[in-house]
């Protein structure tokens, strides 16, 4: 055969190049849709495995803010039985906190120069409320055959049940929390 009889005409190469570029699309097309699709699973996976994540979560912090919320009402109630319990000593250990806090709070100058006199006596009114209390506090503690120390004790022992309450609650929300739902 001669160079001339292989060779192709302008029209038959057109139609040769454009056979090509259609079987080109073609396959681009094909595999554009064919990662279409992989996409589509990948994220269809992809919301299943979050709203999964999302749902245990959720089941995670409700069960822990149960707890919490349990463990809370446990120690609200111990707190509650032992101040009905010493309703008394309670409120001589509340005196003596308000009263603490009271004098560890520094008067200012502006509370002198707009009170006064009046801060003054207001100030003085204040001490002897809280020295009448005081000694209502020890004539009642005195009456009922309560030391000064065992009224101590006793409110040492309320707070430390109270404290004790609060952090088995934190505990038992942090247990729950890590806990794997199942």
């Amino acid at each position: 055969m001669t160079a001339t009889s292989d060779s192709k005409t302008p029209n038959e190469t057109r139609h040769a190049i454009r056979d090509g570029l259609d079987d080109a699309r073609a396959k681009a097309s094909d595999a554009a849709h064919a990662a279409l699709e992989r996409t589509k699973d990948g994220l269809d996976q992809a919301r299943e495995v979050v709203g999964d994540v999302y749902a245990t979560s959720r089941d995670k912090a409700a069960e822990a803010y149960a707890a919490a919320r349990e463990k809370a009402q446990a120690a609200g109630k111990t707190a509650t039985e032992g101040l009905d319990a010493n309703p008394i000593v309670a409120l001589l250990g509340g005196l003596a906190i308000g009263a603490a806090l009271g004098a560890l709070l520094p008067r200012t100058e502006r509370e002198t120069q707009v009170l006064g006199v009046v801060g003054d006596k207001l100030q003085g009114a204040a001490r002897e409320a809280a020295d009448a209390a005081k000694d209502a506090g020890r004539d009642k503690l005195a009456e009922l055959g309560l030391s000064r120390d065992q009224a101590r004790d006793t409110v040492k022992a309320l707070l430390d049940n109270v404290i004790a309450a609060a952090g088995t609650a934190g505990a038992a929300a942090l247990e729950s929390a890590r806990k794997p739902t199942g």
